[in-house]
């Protein structure tokens, strides 16, 4: 309501929807901050024990940060002391916890300046409390901040729970004043210490220590005696295989923030910033570990998907430098996930070299976007060419366009076309020239038109052809010629698309260009930009294709089914698994399912299961919400028959993102 995208509230109304919505965000807030607490004071909060990958931690915190900083006009910095290994042995999920309560608290309390988090090894003239930090080798995160600071008389309480510096109704800065309190006792169960050093007007230092190596042994209890720590987990290569005393089962730890699982061990979650990475998407195991072995000797980061979708998932995620992709894919077929990147524009930038066992038309890959393919077996001098050549096309920061056409107003609209977009553009008006300039070898892509003076257009694909040039570059054929069913038969031997002069065509151009050069749009003018846009509207997919949302709680099919009207769907509701089956045997149109998993009647897993035995419906995607986030939980849905699963409360956008993959119609 708050977007008001129909213009039919004023001021006030949108206002007042805003309130509404920021008071439920603040009682969520509330709800979890309180469950953490209770859960510590219980002793019943898992510690889940693994190798934190420090540059992992930051990117994360960068992603969350980053736009409020910004929204305050503050200066936002992560500085890491280069001494400091890329990983450490903790509970990573606890330790981002603890860095969100200080520094969303940093640039709560900071109008001017700058928030910072420096991360490394604390001063060996530290003084520390607690029995377990070394002051040699204990790891510091301080969150330093230009703020209010915080006077003398008030540190001790600002870490009780419900507890503020300013604790009138009318102070200025809002919040529940349980964050601090919360990260003192996740603090606790890390066997680390929070110190804090504060100047009122000037700022405050918030310093979180910890053991380089988690300690069980040196886990502070409460201070009434009663242990806080009731069930800590290692991961496999750490586990303590001595026995150990039978305890309470607690709550399973919170599911890793990364929703792709590996399908072979990669490297997505020790990515570097400014180095190369590889996206391979190959069902078969071994090749693919060729694959990444071959691409990290020559300086790459991998990332491998074992299916199309998974591939799509990574490549929107990780904007990797370049991909390497199988056509035979047990999900989607190759063509498919090619023509998927390069319709988005958040990927079509992205240089995709095709490797498949079946011989396949390499134009037609050409066409499509592919900046080439090879036919399994490769041998690894080809599979050292392939990794090179994307490595050039991530690294050349000048691309070079050969115009090849006798009439100058032509040349003109085509410079005009690119004027401002950082494009090197040479134009000959003759064949034979052209051809040399082909066989040169310096150019990133080609557009041809047929009637030349000395020899067709035909001709000069033929002497290029036949010419020693490794890599032909991508043709756009550009003409006011009408061209017969044979000579379009005789281009589709050589050129990667035709473009026909007349309404439309520049953009049209524009939009080819940018296919074929990769990573050009960045280039392009506002205006260029919006064009290119226009072409590839992603949401234009959802225009008129129905859905059916199931679940019990109306608020949430009422604001769902909104925000997806918005978009284009059209929306149908059932409010419990058994209407949902009963509707989808009787209408046979629906294109996709949103299901709830917890519903009266009839759960969201046996609907699912129900429906997956109509026979109309065994490959209709249905996409499984939940406000449960256990690990086995994902496990249940996809085992029922969903297609994907999701958790409440629903990020549309990421929402949007899934349906668009399996939705896809080009």
């Amino acid at each position: 309501m708050a977007d008001n995208k129909s213009k039919n509230l004023n001021e006030t109304e949108v206002e007042d929807a805003q309130v509404i919505f920021d008071g439920g965000n603040n009682l969520l807030c509330l709800i979890n901050d309180i469950m953490d607490l209770s859960k510590v004071e219980a002793g019943k909060l898992s510690i889940h024990i693994e190798e934190v990958n420090i540059s992992t931690l930051c990117r994360n915190l960068r992603q969350v940060f980053n736009p409020i900083a910004k929204s305050r006009e503050l200066e936002f910095d992560i500085k890491v002391d280069e001494k400091l290994p890329a990983t450490v042995s903790s509970d990573g999920h606890r330790i981002e916890q603890i860095l969100r309560n200080l520094l969303s608290n940093a640039l709560k309390f900071t109008e001017t300046g700058s928030v910072t988090l420096f991360i490394g090894y604390s001063a060996a003239d530290n003084v520390f409390s607690h029995s377990c930090l070394d002051p040699n080798t204990a790891l510091s995160f301080s969150v330093v901040d230009t703020g209010i600071g915080i006077p003398q008389n008030k540190i001790q309480a600002i870490f009780e729970a419900f507890q503020q510096q300013d604790g009138s109704t009318s102070r200025k800065y809002g919040g529940t004043g349980l964050g601090l309190t919360i990260a003192r006792e996740l603090t606790r169960l890390l066997g680390g210490e929070i110190q804090l050093e504060s100047t009122p007007n000037q700022g405050s230092t918030f310093t979180l220590f910890l053991p380089n190596a988690f300690d069980v042994n040196g886990v502070e209890a409460k201070s009434d005696g009663g242990s806080i720590v009731s069930d800590i987990k290692f991961s496999a290569e750490e586990q303590d295989t001595s026995p150990a005393e039978p305890i309470e089962q607690a709550i399973p730890a919170m599911p890793p923030r990364e929703p792709y699982l590996e399908f072979i061990p990669d490297d997505r979650n020790n990515l570097h910033e400014g180095k190369l990475s590889l996206l391979i998407i190959d069902d078969d195991p071994t090749f693919a570990k060729i694959l990444r072995d071959h691409a990290r000797e020559a300086g790459y980061q991998c990332l491998v998907a074992g299916d199309g979708r998974m591939g799509i998932y990574l490549a929107q995620e990780y904007q990797p430098s370049g991909i390497i992709l199988d056509i035979m894919l047990p999900d989607i077929d190759g063509h498919k996930v090619l023509e998927q990147l390069k319709f988005s524009l958040k990927t079509r930038h992205i240089p995709v070299e095709i490797i498949s066992a079946h011989s396949e038309d390499k134009n037609t890959a050409l066409v499509k976007g592919a900046i080439g393919l090879q036919t399994k077996p490769v041998s690894q001098e080809a599979l050292l060419t392939v990794l090179d050549e994307i490595k050039e096309f991530s690294s050349t920061e000048l691309r070079r366009l050969l115009v090849i056409e006798d009439d100058t107003g032509n040349q003109t609209s085509i410079i005009r076309l690119l004027d401002g977009s950082d494009i090197d553009i040479k134009c000959v008006d003759k064949g034979a020239d052209g051809v040399d300039e082909i066989l040169s070898g310096q150019y990133d892509c080609i557009i041809l038109d047929l009637g030349l003076p000395d020899i067709s257009g035909f001709e000069v694909l033929n002497r290029v052809e036949v010419g020693e040039l490794e890599r032909v570059p991508p043709v756009i054929i550009y003409t006011g010629k009408e061209i017969t069913d044979e000579e379009q038969n005789e281009l589709n031997k050589f050129s990667s698309t035709i473009v026909i002069k007349g309404v439309g065509s520049g953009e049209r151009l524009l939009d080819d260009i940018s296919l074929f050069l990769h990573d050009i749009e960045k280039r392009f003018g506002s205006e260029d930009r919006k064009t290119i846009q226009m072409l590839h509207d992603e949401d234009a997919m959802f225009q008129g294709r129905k859905v059916l949302i199931v679940d019990d709680d109306m608020r949430n099919t009422y604001a769902l089914s909104k925000k997806l009207i918005e978009v284009g769907f059209e929306v149908d509701m059932a409010h419990n698994g058994k209407e949902a089956v009963d509707q989808l045997s009787v209408e046979k149109n629906f294109e996709l399912v949103l299901m709830d998993t917890m519903m009266p009647e009839m759960d969201g897993y046996e609907a699912i299961k129900q429906i997956r035995e109509m026979e109309h419906y065994k490959l209709v995607p249905i996409i499984s919400l939940t406000a449960k986030t256990m690990p086995e939980d994902r496990a249940k849905s996809l085992q029922a028959g969903a297609s994907e699963y999701l958790t409440k409360p629903i990020d549309f956008e990421k929402l949007l993102s899934i349906l668009r993959i399996w939705l896809f119609k080009h």
